[in-house]
């Protein structure tokens, strides 16, 4: 009997070990989380950039959500959840943010934060915890030296860097030389930020003019936090120099130098700005440009820039138009590389679909993989910009609603605006700003006539007194100013 009593608490307390070794079922995942830090305070028009380029963070989440979410594989469809924190344009805020994201809300995919310096600092924290992450805002030749190299595996960007940006600019400009031999650019101004956005590309595109014979007898910097309000001394550094174009590596801040550069009637042949004055609300909405005085202003930092001429992105911009109305301040239109943002985060959950939330296989997904988006195909290649199916790289206000694409030739949605019209062209009913008022004006505004904001064939630009009508008195200014020439 005793030897009965002892087997039995033998394998009692053997099956008890078993129970105890057995593995905890794993409660079933019910949502996919997303973190990211970015400004939502901060100084000047910082947070209403960051959040005009981190629209697509909010906007592709909700087109998931709208379809049930994302299907995993092993799971099926989860919703996604997304954490933002605030930090306030501090780097070291926003470190603390993407640590308390990692390590305390344990989220499941982390979205960059903004601007070059923050995803830079950032690096070593996606690398070390194995987040693979598609930065949108930044461009920096150290960032992409560290990911060509493979230092850092676990990040993709979406915009050129600077040494590209650098040559697209530098192929340009040789063009416009080429095909305008008596007007050509031999000299050029530089004003630029004092961060590492404007230092780094300012000296990469300097050094590729330079190289190309073109001389810079100006390369003039400014504090970034603490931009000039009077840029009289850059324009008269301009004009003592007698430069034939002015590039200025700038944010919204150069919204300003525009104006003054107007108020002064300082027309340099080319004037190329940056960052935040290629999103048309900017231009036209907070700033108060007018569709003819932004006219041939180019802009250097949109590669790869989506031309938003397929059926599948005119679509795309009418949800943007229609998404904005509902979850932004107002309806705006996409700037130029805003479908390139969105398709590179489709690219994070297609993998995602794909993979399943296995980080490292949805890090190898990025690097090696091609992705259908929005865009067409879609290609990271490490420390470059991505090779996307339809796009163009630099692009020019033409006096319309969006940019147009410059460069290359075959990707161009226009041809370059060069020289520069004068600033009193603005004030002419040139519609489609190519110098000239004339039968293809009238046509606008005709097809335009009598609609109001809203109807399928308003015409902003056909509203040439501005008072949201066009009517008889448009046409009349246009017909008035028939034959008129930017250059007689």
């Amino acid at each position: 009997m005793r030897k009965k009593i002892v087997s039995a608490m033998v394998l009692s307390l053997l099956a008890m070990l078993m129970f105890s070794i057995q593995p905890v079922a794993r409660a079933q995942k019910t949502e996919v989380v997303i973190g990211w830090s970015h400004p939502l305070t901060g100084p000047g028009a910082v947070p209403a950039t960051a959040g005009v380029h981190h629209l697509y963070y909010k906007m592709i989440i909700d087109d998931y959500n709208a379809k049930g979410g994302l299907n995993v594989p092993g799971i099926g469809m989860l919703p996604i959840r997304y954490i933002e924190y605030d930090d306030g344009y501090d780097p070291a805020q926003s470190l603390t943010n993407l640590e308390k994201l990692i390590t305390e809300d344990k989220v499941d995919l982390l979205f960059a934060p903004w601007s070059t310096a923050f995803n830079v600092a950032a690096l070593p924290l996606f690398e070390t915890n194995h987040y693979p992450v598609v930065g949108l805002t930044v461009g920096s030749n150290q960032l992409s030296d560290l990911l060509k190299t493979g230092t850092y595996k676990y990040y993709f960007v979406t915009l050129g860097q600077p040494f590209e940006d650098a040559e697209e600019l530098v192929e340009l400009i040789t063009y416009i030389n080429e095909h305008h031999p008596d007007n050509p650019i031999g000299r050029v101004g530089f004003g630029y930020r004092s961060d590492e956005h404007g230092i780094e590309h300012s000296e990469a595109i300097r050094n590729g003019l330079t190289a190309a014979g073109i001389e810079v007898p100006v390369f003039e910097s400014y504090t970034w936090y603490s931009p000039p309000a009077d840029w009289a001394p850059f324009i008269t550094k301009f004009r003592d120099a007698n430069v034939d174009a002015v590039i200025m590596c700038s944010y919204d801040e150069a919204a300003s130098f525009v104006r003054q550069c107007i108020t002064q009637d300082y027309n340099p042949k080319l004037l190329v700005h940056g960052p935040a004055l290629e999103t048309p609300f900017m231009v036209y909405d907070i700033f108060k440009f007018t569709y003819g005085e932004f006219a041939g202003l180019a802009y250097y930092n949109g590669f790869p820039a989506t031309t938003f001429n397929t059926p599948a992105l005119q679509e795309w911009v009418l949800h943007h138009l229609n998404y904005t109305a509902a979850h932004a301040f107002m309806p705006y239109l996409p700037f130029p590389a805003s479908g390139v943002f969105y398709a590179g985060l489709e690219c994070l959950f297609k993998a995602v679909e794909k993979y399943g939330l296995d980080r490292e296989k949805i890090r190898d997904a990025l690097a090696n993989e091609e992705f259908d988006t929005i865009v067409g195909k879609y290609k990271f290649r490490p420390g470059q910009s991505p090779q996307v199916e339809n796009h163009g790289t630099l692009t020019q206000w033409h006096g319309g609603k969006m940019m147009d694409v410059i460069w290359p030739r075959d990707q161009a949605t226009a041809e370059v605006i060069y020289p520069k019209y004068p600033w009193s062209w603005a004030a002419v009913p040139d519609l489609n700003r190519d110098g000239t008022v004339d039968i293809v004006d009238i046509a606008t505004g005709a097809k335009a006539f009598g609609t109001t904001p809203g109807h399928r064939r308003w015409n902003p630009v056909a509203d040439v007194n501005g008072d949201g009508t066009v009517d008889i008195m448009d046409i009349a200014t246009i017909a008035k100013a028939f034959g008129k020439k930017a250059f007689p």
